[in-house]
């Protein structure tokens, strides 16, 4: 044993260390945070192995010859005190096509902490120099380990003292075998192995978790989902549940931040909800019950003893599209009856008043807007605000960011922090270095600047999917750590921003490329005028159903900016389904109307198809406009699902058909709908042409006998020229 560890060796082949007596909070153990799984005696298993992939997706290559490959399960306790056994778990693999003789495992262990946060990442990767000395004898595995077999391994050791000071050390299992060659090693597998003194003096760091609960906007403007994938994520093993149970037992560790879409589509969806089948057809959802007692568990998550949460904007919007495409204001203009509506289904204040920013980055001018419609803050990604050259710490991610409208708090989210809730979780091995990294990267941050608190902003992706065990074993690992001093949002956004300077990344075409299509929200856009177009017209207390009004909204989720294929099927559904409700008040009156006088009474039947009572007027023209005079009619209510009829006045000054467009408008004279047309005529007209004509008929009969008879005396007078009659006389 090394002397200058402090560490007493104790290493067996198989059972876990038992460390005597009680240990205080800081203690972290491993197996009451993460599912153990019974490994089988046979596996396939590639040649090159994915060990702890990450937002950056680093795969570790083999360390060492490769015949054989070792996988660390379990680390207890994850953060050890004086007098503990660190036990290390996991299993060695032969991922050759030969048999390998002799296989055993090594402990290993870094005689110095970590440095700087830096080093975190090539550890993960395999690389790096930490590859720390051998702690004691090579533990027999497996005598002989044929192709695709694999066989646990066991390693403890006790520590019976100071390490030499606190900070990150590398702990690792490597594997030996003889492939033909003699002994070597064939892989090593590395993580973290926190040390805290109990006498340490270091400030510890505060830590804002965003815990994100947030659904999947793929509900239509009638409340139809696209799949029952929302529900699946609110059924006892889906991902919704995972957090919030994972929330429910740790309420300190974390700030849960809620969407309010994901509120609303649960309480809708509680009382039976219509899906989408395979097939497009519309059917009742199957996991009604599910989503209530989803439901009913929330509150629990948010009123547990030390329990903070806060609001985000509905449904998160892609913010940078939506000030691009124009429609940010709207989206914006319904915070007030959101916070309403939620507040009301929850039985609590939930007030949405922070924007999550997808991608991580936003412009100047979105910031602005945001800043302008009072939104709280922002939360961002730590690489738009760069700290200064030479800045040798990790400086608080609470800052302010500059807009035209004064500046705006922004809580920068921690890459390393990111890039952990960012690696798989699916594994005990996987949960095991995620944990270890997080407890890595605040320890590590602590003891950079040891004399001077910070701030650090935690926020996996709003549709992170960890198993329930993951979840709990970071939340709970932020409960145990000494070093981290669990921190709610609203006093994050009470304390004095950052004095680092930073510089801001301008937002460039890369960002720009990630955004919701302008195609996309061209339609949004729309979508938006053709439900202001309807509103206009909606009578007194009567209100647009909420699944309608906030279809748009929907839409602008950033959850779409990687999902072409829902956001496609939503937008063409919203699309035609606005396009119905804003023509579901027409007029239905068509044909020839012929009226007995030149003053005449116009019979007009409006229809409201649509979900709420309307009120309207109606107005009527004709091309040219002198050929009749209409006066508007006043406004009136017609009820959803009912027809009207009104009678105008028309004064006809024309015998020929005359070709009249009846338009619907608001009660304020705009134009709303699409208009009818009427051919009018009247019949007084008609009867002043028949008088006309039958005494053009006698005059002419007249005329045709009067002529007739002098041609007659003419042709006699002719014939007999003595008969001494006047040749004049008629």
């Amino acid at each position: 044993m090394r002397a200058g560890l402090g560490m007493a060796l104790c290493l067996g082949a198989a059972g876990p260390g038992v460390a005597a007596g009680q240990h205080p909070v800081s203690r972290l153990d491993t197996a009451s945070q993460v599912v153990q799984v019974s490994h089988p005696t046979h596996v396939a298993h590639p040649t090159t192995v994915a060990h702890v992939g990450h937002a950056s997706q680093v795969t570790r290559e083999a360390n060492g010859a490769g015949a054989l490959t070792i996988r660390i399960d379990e680390l207890s306790p994850a953060i050890p005190v004086a007098g503990d056994t660190v036990t290390l778990r996991g299993t060695i693999t032969n991922v050759s096509d030969a048999p390998v003789h002799g296989v055993r495992s090594v402990l290993r262990m870094s005689p110095s902490p970590l440095m700087r946060r830096g080093e975190i990442e090539a550890v993960l990767a395999g690389t790096g120099t930490r590859e720390g000395e051998a702690i004691g004898e090579p533990q027999a595995v497996a005598d002989v380990l044929a192709p695709d077999e694999t066989a646990p391994f066991v390693l403890n050791t006790t520590i019976d003292g100071q390490l030499p000071g606190a900070g990150v050390y590398v702990i690792g299992a490597e594997a030996l075998g003889d492939t033909g060659s003699g002994a070597a090693r064939q892989d090593l597998d590395r993580t973290f192995l926190p040390w805290w003194p109990a006498d340490s003096t270091a400030a510890p760091v505060q830590l804002t978790t965003l815990w994100p609960i947030a659904g999947r906007p793929i509900r239509d403007s009638e409340g139809i989902l696209l799949s029952e994938d929302l529900a699946v994520d609110m059924s006892p093993a889906g991902r919704l549940t995972a957090l919030v149970n994972a929330a429910t037992g740790n309420p300190s560790a974390a700030t849960v931040l809620l969407d309010p879409e994901v509120v609303e589509a649960g309480a809708e969806m509680a009382d039976g909800y219509p899906v989408l089948d395979g097939s497009g057809q519309v059917v009742p959802g199957t996991r009604t019950d599910e989503v209530a007692a989803w439901m009913a568990s929330l509150p629990l998550a948010l009123n547990a003893p030390a329990a903070t949460s806060a609001g985000t904007l509905y449904g998160g919007p892609d913010v940078v599209a939506a000030h691009r495409g124009g429609v940010l204001g709207d989206l914006l203009a319904q915070r007030a009856s959101i916070n309403a509506d939620t507040a009301e289904i929850l039985g609590q204040p939930m007030d949405s008043t922070l924007a999550i920013v997808p991608g991580g980055s936003a412009d100047r001018a979105t910031l602005t807007e945001l800043a302008g419609a009072g939104v709280a803050a922002v939360v961002l990604s730590d690489r738009v605000a760069l700290p200064e050259p030479g800045t040798s710490f990790t400086p608080s991610g609470v800052v302010e960011l500059p807009t035209d409208k004064g500046p705006l708090r922004a809580l920068l989210v921690d890459s390393g922090l990111a890039e952990t809730l960012a690696m798989p979780l699916s594994t005990p091995a996987e949960v095991t270095a995620a944990r270890q990294r997080l407890l890595a990267e605040t320890l590590t941050t602590v003891l950079e600047l040891p004399a001077s608190q910070r701030h650090l902003i935690g926020a996996p992706a709003s549709d992170w999917s960890p198993t329930q065990e993951a979840a709990s074993a970071l939340l709970g690992a932020i409960d145990a750590a000494p070093w981290i001093e669990p921190t709610p949002v609203a006093a994050a956004l009470a304390r004095e921003p950052s004095s680092v300077p930073r510089t801001v990344i301008a937002y460039g075409p890369e960002q720009a490329g990630r955004e919701l299509p302008a195609a996309h929200v061209d339609q949004v856009r729309a979508d938006f005028d053709a439900l202001r177009a309807y509103a206009s017209v909606v009578s007194g207390t009567s209100t647009i159903p909420n699944v309608t009004s906030r279809a748009p909204s929907r839409e602008m989720s950033g959850w779409f900016r990687e999902r072409p294929e829902p956001r496609e099927q939503l937008a063409e559904r919203v699309s035609e389904q606005l396009a119905a409700i804003k023509g579901s008040v027409r007029v239905v009156s068509s044909g020839s109307i012929t009226v007995s006088g030149t003053t005449g009474t116009i019979p007009i039947t409006v229809e409201n198809t649509g979900p709420v009572s309307v009120t309207v007027g109606l107005s009527l023209t004709s091309s040219p406009p002198q050929l009749i005079t209409i006066e508007p009619v006043a406004p009136f209510q017609i009820d959803a699902g009912r027809l009207t009829s009104v009678e105008v006045v028309a004064q006809i000054a024309a015998a020929e058909p005359i070709v009249v467009t009846v338009a619907t408008v608001t009660p304020e004279g705009e134009p709303f709908g699409e208009p009818g047309h009427l051919t009018i005529e009247t019949a007084a007209y008609a009867e002043v042409a028949a008088v006309v004509v039958i005494a053009s008929l006698a005059v002419l009969v007249l005329a045709v006998a009067l002529h007739s008879r002098r041609r007659a005396r003419r042709r006699r007078l002719d014939a007999h020229p003595t008969d001494g009659g006047d040749p004049t006389d008629d």
